[in-house]
């Protein structure tokens, strides 16, 4: 591969992949603690400070494949859009007094496991930012760095890793969410936010957006130029369901009847679910132009359907979810005398397929929206053994515990990425045997197993879960067991 390779114009994110949360979003999360502090962002960006370009060699990659570096006074830095074994010049973006976070600007010594990246987008788009290694070495690396990261952290000498679960690294986004940006001109851009910008970049096709949904983008763009209300679009969510797609229009002002009309003759020629979104948490079914407080839509996991509002969580990667569902099943050894906590529990992606093979579980939400999802579909899946309740298990001690909350032998926990660290102090409490904690942030995960380290859990496998190809994000799956079980 040639060296000196200008990379002035690709902006590397220096932010996790799983941006801060929409309002909207925060007020849903699956949350059962409430934190008691707020982390301070020490990091900055200053233009009247600008620290200088630098030149560096890359020996080494975080958990999130950043490359880390020293810059010349010895802060530690974090590099984007470097390899291992490259030389290359960076800028930096956000810095404090011991670390700096920077862009590569230039690749002066290139690595030869350097790929060219396949989407015509990456030079700008904030979506993916790993396209430049191939995805085998993704997620080889990853596991790499996190295995370093664990057995420091716990003090182990080797981890039981498990083979990564991992699917197609392109097509692979069964939802997404669109931002529509209007022009003075009159153009309208439809796409991902730019690297370190507020502008929109036009997305026509997405590399790793569901094939469908990618035309039922481009189908609806003259559509949306046709609309009387089209200034007032602001987003598009998209969701790749069977039997068709589903588009969510988020619209500041209602739609003309000319409009509804042009809306409903692209959904019938495209076979396209089209729903109105007036504000967070009322949407418009074009069809029956219903409103509806429980306005659901259905994925299916281990042969039964999960219903679902257009705001609520799901895993975007379904040929993913399909495999980490089965794993967590078959890591527990589910059996029919067993009794399962299940804590952040969302509409039920864990719930159901563990309540097919145990004798009970026990559905433990924050948010009363879940709770009743989960009643719900258990209902429409025949499923009689599921309890599912709205509780912040934070708060419980000897004194104080739930009178629902029975002696469990087995406990799956599957938080935001704030993690669980006030729920994991409890657990010794409830005294299970097992533990299956799937994990969106492994610093958060390594915190909390610390803490179930403690208290004599140990663990006994581990294994990556590819549910984000070309990014910086990292999911993972870790079994713990009690000393004495």
């Amino acid at each position: 591969m040639a060296n000196n390779i200008d990379l002035t114009n690709l902006s590397q994110s220096v932010r996790p992949h799983n941006k801060k949360p929409r309002q909207d979003e925060k007020t849903l999360m699956a949350k059962i603690f409430r934190p008691t502090t707020k982390a301070k962002n020490k990091k900055h960006l200053s233009h009247a400070k600008q620290l200088p370009d630098f030149t560096a060699h890359i020996e080494k990659y975080d958990h999130e494949l950043k490359a880390i570096t020293k810059a010349n006074d010895g802060r530690i830095t974090f590099i984007t859009g470097a390899m291992k074994g490259e030389e290359v010049k960076v800028r930096p973006i956000q810095y404090t007094k011991n670390l700096i976070h920077a862009d590569t600007i230039e690749v002066i010594t290139a690595s030869a496991d350097r790929v060219e990246p396949p989407c015509e987008h990456f030079a700008k788009c904030g979506g993916c930012q790993l396209q430049y290694i191939a995805p085998a070495t993704q997620l080889v690396e990853k596991q790499h760095a996190l295995d370093g990261l664990i057995k420091k952290k716990l003090k182990l000498d080797t981890l039981a890793w498990q083979p990564s679960i991992t699917g197609s690294s392109e097509g692979y986004r069964r939802t997404a969410r669109l931002a529509v940006w209007h022009e003075t001109n009159g153009a309208i851009s439809i796409g991902f936010r730019e690297q370190h910008a507020k502008r929109i970049i036009d997305v026509d096709h997405c590399l790793i957006l569901a094939p469908s949904l990618t035309k039922t983008v481009q189908a609806f763009r003259p559509v949306l130029d046709k609309l009387n209300a089209r200034r007032h679009v602001t987003h598009l969510q998209l969701f790749s369901l069977a039997p068709q797609d589903v588009l969510v229009i988020r619209t500041l002002k209602a739609m003309t009847d000319a409009d509804m009309t042009r809306l409903s003759d692209y959904a019938a020629a495209n076979n396209v679910r089209v729903i109105l979104q007036t504000d967070k948490t009322e949407f418009i079914d074009l069809v029956c132009a219903d409103k509806s407080a429980d306005f659901l839509l259905s994925y299916a996991i281990d042969d039964m359907q999960l219903q679902f509002q257009p705001k609520d969580f799901i895993q975007i990667n379904d040929e993913v979810n399909q495999q980490m569902v089965a794993q967590a099943i078959a890591w527990l050894q589910v059996e029919q005398h067993d009794t399962i906590l299940d804590l952040f529990s969302g509409v039920g992606n864990f719930t159901l397929p563990l309540a097919k093979r145990a004798k009970e579980v026990f559905a433990v939400e924050g948010v009363s929206d879940m709770v009743r999802r989960i009643k719900t579909n258990a209902e429409l899946n025949k499923l009689t053994n599921i309890h599912a309740y709205q509780a912040d298990l934070s708060e419980i001690n000897d004194r104080k515990k739930p009178k629902w909350l029975k002696p469990i032998d087995k406990l799956l926990l599957d938080p935001a990425r704030d993690g669980a660290m006030d729920v994991v102090k409890k657990i010794p409490l409830l005294k299970p045997n097992q533990i299956l904690y799937v994990s969106c942030n492994p610093a958060t995960m390594l915190r909390d197993l610390e803490i179930l380290q403690s208290a004599d859990y140990h663990l006994t496998k581990i294994g990556l879960i590819n549910m984000f190809p070309h990014t910086h994000h990292v999911e993972a799956m870790a079994l713990l067991e009690h000393k004495k079980a």
